[in-house]
């Protein structure tokens, strides 16, 4: 059974987007973002705002893992009614609000973050709206209740192991294709990590390539030369490597590391030769 779903209209997709870009915003340091970000999370989700009511039986459902079947069936139950009681004209113009500023602050590309839990929030969103006959609506329930069931560890392992591989070694072909090389021990783990990136939005990824820029960067600075044109392509490298806090990350940035990293392991080579 597919249903339509318009993730657009689900605002607890629309909350992970916004608690994920702040995330991301933060670790590149980009301070002006992170605010305004944290400010529209505060406007939109704060205390009493029609959209923090209804997130908040979104999340009675999807934080609930390892439940018994009654408690599960219950919670369901409780939880449509309280959402027939909100007032759907509200959630509906602070959505069109919400989206209009994500449109405009953080870009149309946001909608396409990868969040962990979504078929959760889509069968929930499903439950609550009125747009699917009674059969449809019990084959749902039923989905979600055997959701709400599993052990949260055993969903995640379940939802993330085969696109996991299949990402890395997609990734892996089209570097060796490309390059005709074989990786370096650090250039697998930047594959590693940025695979396990579709787990968290990216988060961890950040971090790590974070660090790994300035490893990058502090090895290439400190090979002085007196070469003018070795010391210009050095002060390229450099300017590449600045560049990255303003790109958002994707394979186009992931393949520039990963080329500066055989790059500075030539230098490295190079240097204990001489």
């Amino acid at each position: 059974m597919r249903l339509k779903h318009n993730k657009k209209r689900n605002t607890a997709f629309l909350y992970e987007v916004l608690i994920k870009q702040y995330a991301l915003a933060s670790l590149r340091k980009d301070e002006v973002l992170a605010k305004s970000i944290k400010g529209t999370l505060k406007e939109f989700f704060g205390a009493g705002r029609p959209l923090s009511e209804e997130l908040r039986l979104y999340k009675n459902l999807y934080e609930l893992n390892s439940a018994d079947s009654y408690v599960a069936h219950r919670l369901i139950q409780e939880s449509k009614q309280d959402f027939n009681k909100l007032d759907r004209r509200d959630i509906f113009n602070e959505q069109t609000k919400l989206i209009n500023w994500i449109n405009k602050s953080i870009g149309r590309d946001s909608y396409n973050m990868f969040v962990p839990n979504y078929k959760t929030l889509a069968t929930i969103s499903q439950i609550f709206g009125q747009e699917h006959n009674a059969k449809e609506r019990v084959l749902l329930e039923k989905k979600l209740v055997v959701s709400l069931m599993k052990p949260s560890a055993q969903q995640k392992n379940e939802v993330m192991k085969p696109m996991n591989d299949l990402v890395y070694k997609t990734v892996i072909k089209n570097f060796n294709n490309k390059y005709d090389d074989q990786l370096l021990g650090e250039q697998k783990q930047l594959i590693q990590k940025y695979v396990l990136s579709f787990s968290d939005g990216g988060i961890g990824f950040v971090s790590f390539l974070s660090e790994e820029i300035g490893r990058i960067r502090a090895i290439v600075e400190s090979h002085q030369t007196e070469d003018q044109g070795i010391k210009t392509k050095l002060n390229s490298v450099v300017e590449l490597i600045e560049s990255f806090k303003k790109e958002p990350i994707n394979d186009a940035v992931l393949e520039k590391v990963l080329k500066l990293q055989s790059l500075v392991k030539e230098l490295d080579e190079n240097g204990h030769n001489d």
